[in-house]
């Protein structure tokens, strides 16, 4: 039987930051270990995030895993938060390539006004240019920052592969995804994270 929606707490949340705390320390982690277990009515069933000292898992997913089903499922977050997003030469490629299109837009913007102020004749033309070239840039910047999001969910999944087993971590995510389609998620979307089953499939071809 699932527990109330409107219930706050899981019978199996004690059980689950025992793993937690127990993968920590597996994973020589040392930022303050998780206390606290949380189920956010917010959170999408395929998102699990460990980090701040919490373990953080969506609602809609509470009373359908037990605990033992949720401990190689918090081994990617941790080494996610704990390590990739911590990575000096990732997060500076992620966190500034984005502002730097926005200045490289802005200077393109800046000497259209400066050369339509002389020679008003080019402004339609440059206009025009400016806005194919913002068209084309967009979508690249977009699928960039995807495909780069993503590396670090797929880099992860096969560190976590590495220390728990690629077997044991393979089986979760099957019984996960088909937990998940339970809910009435859609198992395809356009999202920024890949799915349970891209997932899957990424790491089974990583590991061949």
């Amino acid at each position: 039987m699932l527990p109330s929606q409107d219930a706050s707490h899981s019978p199996d949340d004690e059980k689950i930051l025992e793993y937690a705390v127990e993968l920590f320390r597996e994973l020589r982690i040392t930022r303050p270990e998780p206390d606290t277990v949380t189920w956010d009515d917010g959170m999408r069933p395929d998102l699990v995030v460990v980090k701040y000292g919490e373990v953080r898992l969506p609602r809609s997913m509470m009373g359908r895993l037990t605990a033992e089903d949720w401990k190689p499922l918090l081994t990617p977050p941790m080494i996610y938060s704990y390590f990739l997003l911590h990575d000096p030469i990732r997060d500076y490629a992620v966190r500034l390539f984005l502002p730097l299109a926005i200045g490289l837009c802005a200077v393109g913007f800046d000497a259209i006004q400066i050369i339509r102020s002389s020679q008003p004749d080019y402004v339609r033309e440059l206009n025009l240019a400016n806005l194919v070239i913002l068209l084309f840039y967009i979508p690249v910047i977009a699928l960039y920052v995807r495909r780069r999001w993503r590396s670090f969910s797929y880099i992860a999944d096969r560190r976590a592969a590495d220390t728990i087993g690629k077997e044991v971590l393979l089986a979760a995510f099957a019984k996960y995804g088909e937990t998940i389609s339970a809910t009435g998620y859609p198992r395809k979307r356009v999202h920024l994270w890949p799915t349970v089953s891209q997932r899957i499939e990424r790491l089974q071809k990583d590991l061949r």
